[in-house]
């Protein structure tokens, strides 16, 4: 059963639909935790705020029917780095311009919606979600899926096995998810879990492990050699992870614990092995699996392994926290990425007003 205030959004969009504010009412497919992507939604009105920054680029726009009945959306979009490489101009959208948008209303938030397009004055459509498509402008749209990479700089980038850039492509939520084995303590902390309440990187506070790989969206990773260690660069909040590759034998216990934890490598063959412990972070967050707790007794086993010819990433991962499951946990496969000869790294700055 469907939360009343979705009820009440629904008969606003009903309404302003009559009225000529909405011309129509789509359905959808796709799935997220916040927005209501059964329910697809139309609308024209005037820009009245624009905020392109990280996390997501968002608009306020104010809507108004014949009838006189008045709207104000807040829209929430694509992250900003992947518009910048397309390089679409940060200033496309303009307070005062009368613009018409589409896109999934909040099933928890009146008047809040993620975008996936805004058509401009002069009819040019910008795509501003993952995967979406043109709706209006087939011929004449921008989208941070048109991103051109420098011939130049993609040339010269040689790659030097698994120390390049690499742009997730795939992600694959393990079948245990929907079900997890979970202590009761477990269960019962999760059931009350609240995406909105608690998610802890929500006003821009860094993401800790497992998170940082495992939900950082379409953000690219980069390895780089730091001395005997190697370095996981992460776009996603600009976060270098150090995995430490000659590690004592006493070397967890002098460390004290932290959102990433301690992380520490070894190869098998061409496969980066990577086990984190110590980690201070309070949920373990996969993509179909929001807030399951994890204690500080947390084990994570990432395995990162390069196909023969260098183009192709896949990330497993396997977990252990006797607090937290009845079992170990693995989800192999769960990312892939690929190599983009000539991408720029792009970390970008995370801006409160953005996060909410």
């Amino acid at each position: 059963m469907k939360p009343s205030h979705l009820v009440s959004r629904v008969s606003l969009v009903a309404a302003l639909a009559c009225a000529g504010g909405f011309p129509a009412v789509l359905r959808a497919h796709h799935s997220t935790a916040e927005y209501d992507n059964s329910t697809f939604v139309e609308a024209r009105g005037e820009v009245t705020k624009v905020l392109w920054a990280n996390p997501h680029v968002r608009l306020t726009i104010s809507t108004q029917s014949v009838d006189g009945v008045a709207a104000l959306w807040e829209l929430e979009g694509q992250n900003p780095g992947d518009l910048d490489r397309a390089q679409i101009p940060r200033d496309i959208i303009k307070v005062g311009d009368t613009v018409t948008f589409a896109g999934n209303p909040s099933s928890r938030r009146e008047g809040h919606m993620y975008v996936t397009k805004v058509l401009l004055p002069d009819k040019t459509e910008i795509v501003l979600r993952a995967n979406a498509k043109p709706r209006w402008s087939p011929e004449h749209y921008l989208s941070h899926l048109q991103a051109t990479i420098d011939p130049a700089r993609a040339a010269a980038d040689r790659g030097d096995g698994i120390f390049r850039v690499w742009l997730p492509v795939a992600a694959n939520t393990p079948d245990w998810a929907s079900d997890p084995p979970l202590t009761e303590s477990a269960r019962a902390a999760w059931l009350k879990y609240d995406a909105i309440r608690d998610d802890p990187v929500i006003d821009c506070r860094p993401p800790g492990m497992p998170q940082v790989i495992t939900r950082s969206g379409r953000y690219a990773i980069r390895f780089v050699r730091a001395g005997e260690n190697i370095v996981i660069e992460n776009e996603y909040r600009d976060i270098d992870r150090v995995v430490e590759m000659t590690p004592g034998a006493e070397a967890a216990e002098r460390r004290a614990p932290t959102p990433l934890g301690w992380s520490s490598g070894r190869w098998d063959g061409q496969t980066l092995v990577v086990t984190t412990t110590r980690i201070d972070f309070p949920y373990f967050q996969l993509y179909g699996l929001e807030g399951v707790p994890q204690s500080r007794e947390m084990t994570i086993v990432e395995r990162f392994t390069p196909n023969a010819d260098g183009t192709e990433l896949t990330y497993d991962l396997e977990a252990t926290d006797p607090r937290t499951f009845t079992r170990t946990v693995t989800a192999e496969r769960y990312r892939t990425f690929r190599w983009q000869p000539g991408f720029e790294f792009m970390p970008p700055d995370c801006v409160l007003d953005a996060a909410r």
